[in-house]
Formats: structure tokens, C-alpha cells, sequence
């Protein structure tokens, strides 16, 4: 549409509804919050391919990381121990199941290796290093593959939820700060983001690990690992207890940088406002009060991150000093060989880097528990104003516009307005003025649906807009308002809003009509020129004709002008309103006035007071009746206060 979906900042009957923070999870939900991480691993299954090469790669890593493990009996009993003619001091003992079959892989290797190049035992070391090459190109392919994987999923977990930001109403922009909207979808993401992509490549490579390592412990000596399995719990007690502790304080932290986005986006947003009511200090302090208690409730929980890993450290050297006391015994009675015991000792260390590397992505789960949970409260939350099952195309605006006994509330029971009718002819302009907090700019929002009646009916073309198609109805619409949106593009992508390869003929032709075509020329690249974030390099007079020159481009049949030459110097409104008047040109209008005098040549003028229509006619007409409309005219006449701005 052509202009800004939002009303006029000056709309009392929306000043109590102050963007406040989005829905809090409830604390306690764990469930739902593994349930919603969960659904963002589901995201990943449209890259299956990817998926699967990066489960093999991992299954090889952990095989060769057993494997050249497995290499250390072999070194010691036979490399290390064996005299200079090569006898062995020790002789192996045979192992079941698969370090038994890692044995008699070993053995192939070695007799090939020795068949085809010769140097006797040397060739166990360059067994070694050929396994530790393989490994490490499986290992570079699935961190590659994990990275891709997880980028992917996080580019598509965005777009779902900017997607569901798109499809939401105007109700739940009211409910929730653009702030908290902003923090879910940049900070939320990327707390998820350093669990998926950063980390869960490690837990998967880590469980594949752990269980080989595992397998391999048991075959080589059951008895002894069983005994390590025992004294495992200790170990698991202080995961559980920093991750309670962890989930709870991540989730504040979080909290506190939404309350915080809030605050700087209300202070960067208003500082006009906070300038000239010098603020400056209350809103330094507001801020500053924002960042302390973001502070602390951050510090809090990576003094629990922190805190973690040294305590598991300690624990795991403890149980070390056990096992080799308890081993010593069984290597006296020679049931174990040195070799058997450095591959068991070096096997049962290299599981504490999985099992570390499955509780940090414990503790960074947590964080993505919790901000995938605040991430799919927006992704789920209702649609209340959305197509209708059977919903159908408005193929034309017919004779115009109805608001039949519109009743509408922003909170239950408190009427905006209140049994409201009014009849917009096709190719008639009606105009609508009224005290402040009369409700105009709210009608002005129900016409293209951005809320949905609450009683009654708005029909276009004798057809009821719930019935419509969304995207069909506000194609026939354009919308111009005081508070003009404009994008950080250039001038040429503003006017031609999303239609990339607009002819320049047309964009001009509509310049042209919204009287900008001559300062757009002056611009240093004209057409091309970058405006800058909501076009702040123009002037508010051309920002307001890029706008009319927008709507003028769609060309839409039925027009919306809410206070569109409100805030202008005398010489740009006097541009916009030649701008306004080639636009409603044909068209059927709904004029929201603030200027009186705009709206001498409409068709019909509607004068409302407390959501309903109390006066309408002509201009002349309504002036020699001497009701509301002639008293708001003789008051703007006498330069009285603002009575009569925006609702």
C-alpha cells in the first residue's frame, strides 16, 4: 500500500496502549521448552543430505579415534617392550569382541605394511599416523558439514519467525514492543544458533565417540570398566544441579535484554520528545537501571558456566588416581598387561573430552531451551485477523464502501467507537474530522483490516471484508499518513515498494503526479539515491510525496488519507495537497482532516465525537447549520488549542 500501515502519532485512543513486553514463559516448562528445541532440530531435516554425510563422517571419527587408541597395546607390549631381535616381553592377551576384531584389523595392517614396505615393528607408528590423518579428514568434513547444517537451520528459523511477524495483526504489535520483537529474533536466534550450530555437532560427535569408547572399555576389560560406570553418578550430580541453576538465571538474563531493547529502542525512537522535555537524566538513569540488572542476571549465570568445568575437572582426576589403584592389583597377578592397561587408561581420559563436551552443550541447551521457547511464542502466537477458509478474491471496490453499526474496542468493552455508519460512495471523497480521541483513525484502520470489528460489518463493493482475501483487499487500498514510513533503499525502490523491475517510465509518471520528480532530480544520484533510514536525508514535506507517489504507482481504486498534511510547513502542504488532490483524482476517498480547510471540496464531511457520527453533510451545508463542525472551524480559525488533531 501506498504510505505508512501505522496512525498518526497524535492518536489518544491509543495512548494507554504503551508497547509493553511480550508473553513471559511461565517458569516450570521445561518440557514445552525441550519440546520447542526440538522443533527447531525438525527444521533441519530439509537438509538431509548434509545430515547424513555429516553421520558418517562422525561414525569414521570415532572408529579411527578407537583404532589409533587401540594402537597403544601394540606399542607398549611389543614396540617398547620387545628385545633388539623382536621378541616380545610381553606376549598379548587375547580380547573379546571388538577389541578382538581391532587386534586382527591391527594385524592385517601391519602384515600388509611390512609385506609391501618392510621396517618390522616401525610400522605400527606409521599405522598411527595414517589413522590420525583419516581421522582428521573425517573430522574437518563433518565440522564443515555441521556448520553448513547448522547456518542453514538457523537462516530458515529466522525466516519463520519473520514470517509469522509479517502475518500478525496490529492487535499483537500493540501487546508487544517492538523491542521484545527485535531481542527474539536476533538474540534468541543466536543463543540457539551457538547451541545448533556451534555445539550440536559436538554432542553428536561426542555420544558416536563415547559409545565406541565405551564398547571398546568393555571388550578390553569388563570388570574394570564396570567399576568406572559405578562411580559415574558422582559425576552426574553436579551436570543436573548447574543446569537447574543455569536454565533459570539464562532465562532472566534474556528477560533483561528485552526490558533493555525496549528502553533503547522507546530513547533512540523518541528522543525528540525526551529532548525538548530535558528527560535526558531520567532516561540516562532508566537505561542505566536497564543494563545493571541485565548485568547482574548475565554475570549470574556465567558465574554458573564458569564454575562448572573445574569442578567436573576435579572430580574426574580423583576417580583417575582410584582406577590406577585399583588396576595395580591386577597387573601384579598378570591378568593385564602394561599395554592393556595404558590402552584402558588412555581410552577411559579420552571419554571425559565427550562427556565435557556433552555437558557444555548441557549448559549452552539450557540457553537454547529457554530463547526456543520465547522464539516459538511468536512463531505460535494466534492470528487474529488472518484469511477466512474460502476466503475470496475483490475483484473490484463495486459502489463503494459500507460501515454498517460498527462497534470496535482496542480493550474489552472500552468502545472506540460505537454503532458507527457510514457510506463512502465509489468516486466520492467523504472526509472525517473530530476532537481528539473521537476515533477517525481508527476507522481509518479497520477499511484495510489491520483490526477486525468487533460488531457490524464493513462491506466493499456489498461484500464483507472477513470474506476477502487479505492481500486481495488492501490491493485496491492505498494509504497515506502523517507518519510516513520509508525504507533505507533508494528512492526508485521506495516508489516501486517491491516490484523490482518497474518500468522507469511509471515510477516517473508517479513522481511526477506527487509533485517530487524536481527534487528527486536535485538528489545526488536521482533516482538511485540511497534516502537513508526512514528517508531521514528528506524533509518531511518530500518524504510525504514519496508516499503519495508510492500510492500513485499501485494506482489503487480506493484511497485512505489519515492527517496526511498534518506537521508541514505552510509551503510543503500546500506541495502535498496538490500532490493529494491528482491522487484522489477518480478514486474513491476517505479523508482524515486536520486542517479544516482540506476538506472544503469533499463530497460529504462526517463530524464525530466519541466514536460516532454526531454531524455530516457539505462543507457550506454544515457551516450554516452552526453545529460541531462550524465550532471546530471558528475554534482552528481563532488559533485554539489542538482540539480537533488525530484520534
Amino acid at each position: 500500500m501506498g504510505g505508512d500501515v501505522r496512525s498518526g502519532s497524535g492518536n489518544a485512543e491509543r495512548a494507554a496502549m504503551r508497547p509493553g513486553p511480550g508473553p513471559e514463559a511461565a517458569p516450570g516448562r521445561g518440557t514445552r521448552g525441550i519440546r520447542s528445541f526440538l522443533r527447531v532440530v525438525w527444521v533441519a531435516r530439509r537438509h538431509m543430505a548434509w545430515l547424513l554425510t555429516v553421520l558418517v563422517s562422525m561414525i569414521m571419527v570415532s572408529v579411527s579415534s578407537v583404532f589409533t587408541l587401540n594402537l597403544i597395546r601394540p606399542i607398549y607390549d611389543q614396540l617398547l617392550g620387545g628385545s633388539g631381535g623382536g621378541a616380545s616381553r610381553t606376549p598379548p592377551l587375547p580380547k573379546p569382541f571388538f577389541a578382538g576384531w581391532l587386534d586382527g584389523l591391527t594385524h592385517q595392517a601391519q602384515t600388509w605394511l611390512q609385506t609391501h614396505l618392510g621396517g618390522g615393528r616401525t610400522t605400527i607408528l606409521l599405522m598411527v599416523l595414517m589413522a590420525i590423518v583419516a581421522k582428521n579428514l573425517f573430522t574437518f568434513l563433518t565440522r564443515y558439514g555441521v556448520a553448513r547444517l547448522g547456518l542453514a537451520t538457523i537462516r530458515d528459523l529466522r525466516d519463520m519467525v519473520f514470517d509469522a511477524i509479517l502475518r500478525q495483526s496490529q492487535r499483537y504489535f500493540h501487546g508487544t514492543s517492538s523491542g521484545v520483537l527485535i531481542s527474539r529474533i536476533v538474540n534468541d536466534v543466536r543463543l540457539v544458533q551457538e547451541a545448533l550450530a556451534d555445539r550440536f555437532g559436538d554432542l553428536l560427535q561426542s555420544f558416536f565417540t563415547l559409545l565406541a569408547f565405551l564398547v571398546y572399555l568393555l571388550s578390553l576389560n569388563f570388570r574394570l570398566t564396570v567399576a568406572v560406570l559405578l562411580l559415574a553418578p558422582v559425576l552426574v550430580f553436579p551436570v543436573v544441579h548447574f543446569s537447574l541453576l543455569l536454565r533459570r538465571w539464562s532465562r532472566k538474563a534474556q528477560e533483561r535484554m528485552g526490558d533493555l531493547s525496549t528502553v533503547l529502542d522507546e530513547a533512540v525512537s523518541g528522543m525528540p520528545v525526551i529532548q525538548a522535555y530535558g528527560m535526558e537524566s531520567f532516561e540516562r538513569e532508566r537505561f542505566f537501571d536497564a543494563t545493571q540488572r541485565h548485568f547482574l542476571a548475565n554475570l549470574r549465570a556465567r558465574a554458573i558456566q564458569m564454575a562448572n568445568a573445574p569442578v567436573m575437572e576435579v572430580l574426574g582426576t580423583g576417580g583417575a588416581m582410584l582406577l590406577i589403584a585399583y588396576a595395580s592389583s591386577q597387573i601384579a597377578r598378570g591378568t593385564m598387561t602394561l599395554g592393556d592397561f595404558s590402552a584402558f587408561l588412555f581410552g577411559l581420559w579420552a571419554t571425559y573430552t565427550p562427556i565435557k563436551a556433552l555437558n557444555q552443550f548441557n549448559l549452552a541447551l539450557q540457553q537454547a531451551v529457554v530463547a526456543s521457547e520465547r522464539i516459538f511464542e511468536v512463531v505460535d502466537a494466534p492470528v487474529d485477523v488472518e484469511d477466512a477458509p474460502g476466503a475470496q478474491e475483490l475483484p473490484d471496490i463495486g459502489d463503494g464502501v459500507e460501515l454498517d453499526h460498527v462497534w470496535f474496542a482496542y480493550e474489552e468493552k472500552a468502545w472506540v467507537l460505537r454503532d458507527f455508519d457510514l457510506t463512502i460512495p465509489a468516486g466520492t471523497t467523504v472526509a472525517i474530522v473530530g476532537p481528539s480521541g473521537a476515533g477517525k483513525s481508527t476507522v481509518a484502520q479497520l477499511i484495510p483490516r489491520f483490526w477486525d470489528v468487533d460488531r457490524g460489518a464493513i462491506r466493499i463493493g456489498g461484500r464483507d471484508i472477513r470474506g476477502l482475501r487479505l492481500a486481495s483487499l488492501r490491493s485496491k487500498i492505498g494509504l497515506v499518513t502523517q507518519e510516513t514510513i520509508l525504507f533505507n533503499d533508494t528512492v526508485r525502490a521506495n516508489i516501486a515498494f517491491g516490484l523490482e523491475e518497474a518500468p522507469q517510465e511509471r515510477i516517473e509518471a508517479a513522481a511526477r503526479a506527487a509533485f517530487a520528480h524536481e527534487f528527486i532530480l536535485k538528489l545526488p544520484k536521482g533516482y538511485d539515491t540511497i534516502i537513508g533510514e526512514s528517508g531521514l536525508s528528506l524533509s518531511g514535506g518530500e518524504r510525504q510525496r514519496l508516499a503519495i507517489a508510492r500510492a500513485l504507482f499501485r494506482d489503487p481504486p480506493l484511497l485512505i488519507l489519515d492527517e496526511a498534511t498534518s506537521n508541514l510547513d505552510t509551503a510543503s502542504e500546500r506541495l502535498v495537497q496538490e500532490a493529494l488532490e491528482n491522487l484522489m483524482r477518480g478514486r474513491t476517498s476517505l479523508v482524515i482532516a486536520h486542517r479544516l480547510s482540506t476538506v472544503r471540496n469533499a463530497t460529504t464531511i462526517a463530524v464525530m465525537e466519541a466514536g460516532s457520527i454526531v454531524e455530516r453533510g457539505g462543507y457550506e451545508e454544515l457551516m450554516a447549520a452552526g453545529g460541531a463542525f462550524a465550532r471546530l472551524v471558528a475554534m482552528q480559525e481563532r488559533g485554539a488549542p489542538d482540539s480537533h488533531r488525530s484520534s
